[in-house]
């Protein structure tokens, strides 16, 4: 959803256009890497060189020529500075924040000269996303200077098409750990493409004060620096200098800061392997990118280290596990007694399950397999939606109560607490999700306008407590007929969530969105329409799962749709993946 902004003066410019962005290199690239090497950091484009001012240029063309500077390639404001005087030359940071537009209006004015920008996105100094506007004025400066026209107020930002953004960035994740250290936590951001690439992903490591350590933390030490560039070698290993008090750096800090590492600069293609070096110490991790790749970090996966790849579900009220060709009955207590469940939610190890009573009142807990009992751990509730669990175990509740959704989350033996999810309590919840992780909610709310997507951001403390959660932001979705309905969410990625719609003709449609908000597309295969009314979506954060959509018995998978199923078991209802 948008804001409409209908003028942004300068003043307020800096609040607005003020906080950050990816960090754009002044002249050239920041780091030479091997001239063969190809992959990820290739944006397969031309250089482009815009034009400096010219003599006699007026205050317009000036804002004008200033704006067609920003869309150097590679990035860099070296140009673009030409048009500013000495002293705004000094005080411009365009690396506080990146502003992209869909469209803008002729600059007008003389000394004041203003530009109407239209379809704003906006990314903080990491290149996370921050918010979208409909529309904003953005104001210039511009006294003379020698005689000539030139800039000496203007937002501490980088101001570019959408277009340019599109070409020459790429969605990426930045991996930190979440408050207790246990697990990986990935965020979405946006990084320029080229030789700079390994060097952006590395700085958005560093601590950032501005971050919450109750949502995720990194365990570089305050005041570190990776000094100048990360370099590549021909071989494909990023030389990786952290610059800082190396006895700052305890031996459990080196190993998470590794893993952030490794997890991180393997989404650049030409990366093989990292050679880190903190301080005077250094520490190799050589090898084939397989070795890195699966052993590195493993432990610390966001999608959990151990988790069970099974599909789990109920036939006929008794759970069942396999593969979509071959569901066997479970030997726990949900297995081989009918204990009236509904819905089912399954931890990540795949070895407890939570069942939902029929009357959607109260929730067992038992052992998926072998002896044990099912315990009730929640009661006196309205109406629960299928529960969820996060990688310590917790299982996060939505009560469909007569004022409205009802979150809780049971932790251990410790009772069911309410945790306050602002925009998704009290309202219409139709589904609720929890990140394997533990940091994010994500529901599907129904209002007088029709079904939204939204997200929130959950805190702890350094013990694992559920604190609170954020304000729910509004996905980058919305149905693409007036009466489509979400049917089902799940999790397509750590960061990326498949909504399932279905609109009164019986035709599905399945569309995968960002869970910070952010638009565009994110590349993820598929198919996207389906004939039929799909009940319920499949899917997991697992890259390569099989997604299937379900209709009745019938069952597609969305990976690969010329493949052949058999119908479903008679009497299957709630099939899930683990978490």
């Amino acid at each position: 959803m948008r804001t409409t902004l209908a003028r942004v003066s300068l003043a307020l410019c800096a609040v607005l256009l003020s906080t950050a962005c990816v960090r754009m290199p002044s002249s050239g690239p920041v780091t030479e890497v091997d001239t063969e090497a190809s992959g990820t950091a290739s944006t397969g484009t031309y250089d482009y060189d815009p034009q400096p001012p010219q003599v006699g240029d007026s205050p317009s063309e000036i804002v004008a020529g200033f704006l067609e500077a920003m869309k150097a390639t590679p990035s860099r404001t070296s140009v673009a500075s030409q048009f500013l005087t000495p002293g705004a030359r000094q005080r411009w940071a365009p690396d506080e924040k990146i502003v992209t537009y869909a469209a803008f209006d002729d600059p007008v004015g003389d000394q004041l000269v203003t530009v109407p920008l239209l379809g704003i996105e906006e990314y903080d100094t990491r290149g996370a996303w921050q918010q979208s506007l409909e529309a904003a004025v953005v104001d210039f400066d511009l006294t003379l200077q020698d005689g000539q026209w030139r800039i000496d107020g203007l937002p501490d930002a980088l101001i570019v098409p959408a277009t340019w953004f599109e070409t020459f960035f790429r969605r990426m994740s930045l991996y930190f750990f979440d408050p207790t250290a246990q697990i990986l936590v990935p965020e979405p951001v946006f990084v320029p493409l080229g030789d700079g690439l390994a060097s952006s992903l590395v700085g958005g490591l560093l601590d950032d004060p501005t971050s919450d350590p109750r949502i995720t933390r990194t365990f570089v030490p305050p005041g570190f620096t990776y000094g100048t560039s990360v370099p590549i070698t021909s071989a494909g290993i990023a030389e990786v200098s952290l610059v800082g008090d190396a006895t700052a750096v305890t031996d459990e800090a080196r190993q998470r800061i590794v893993a952030q590492l490794v997890w991180t600069m393997r989404q650049e293609d030409r990366i093989r392997a990292v050679h880190l070096a903190i301080g005077e110490e250094e520490q190799d991790l050589t090898g084939p990118a397989t070795q890195v790749n699966l052993s590195v970090g493993e432990a610390f996966d966001p999608t959990g280290a151990q988790a069970s790849a099974d599909l789990f579900g109920l036939v006929d009220g008794l759970v069942v596990r396999g593969t979509i060709d071959s569901l066997s009955a479970t030997s726990g207590p949900m297995g081989v007694e009918r204990l009236g469940v509904r819905s089912i939610g399954v931890n990540l190890a795949g070895d407890r399950v939570a069942g939902i009573s029929g009357d959607g009142r109260s929730v067992l807990v038992a052992p998926v397999e072998g002896d044990g009992r099912a315990v009730e751990i929640a009661s006196g509730a309205r109406n629960l939606l299928p529960p969820a669990w996060d990688f310590a175990d917790r299982i996060w509740l939505a009560d469909r109560a007569r004022g409205g959704a009802v979150i809780t989350v049971v932790a251990g033996e410790q009772a069911p607490r309410e945790i306050f999810v602002p925009g998704v309590s009290g309202g219409d919840v139709r589904r609720l999700l929890v990140s394997r992780d533990g940091s994010r909610l994500v529901a599907v709310v129904h209002t007088p306008k029709g079904d939204r997507v939204v997200a929130s951001r959950i805190l702890h403390s350094e013990e694992g407590r559920v604190l609170r959660a954020t304000r729910a932001v509004v996905l980058d979705f919305e149905p693409d007929a007036a009466d489509a309905v979400v049917r089902d969410i799940d999790w397509r990625s750590p960061t990326a969530v498949s909504v399932l719609t279905v609109n009164s003709q019986e035709l599905s449609r399945v569309e995968t969105v960002s869970v910070d908000g952010a638009p565009g597309d994110l590349g993820i295969q598929g198919v996207s329409r389906l004939r039929g009314g799909a009940r319920q979506l499949v899917s997991s954060p697992v890259e390569g799962v099989e997604v299937f959509a379900v209709a009745r018995q019938s069952v597609s998978e969305l990976t690969a749709p010329e493949r052949p199923l058999d119908p479903l078991p008679e009497g299957l209802v709630s099939l899930t993946y683990v978490g």
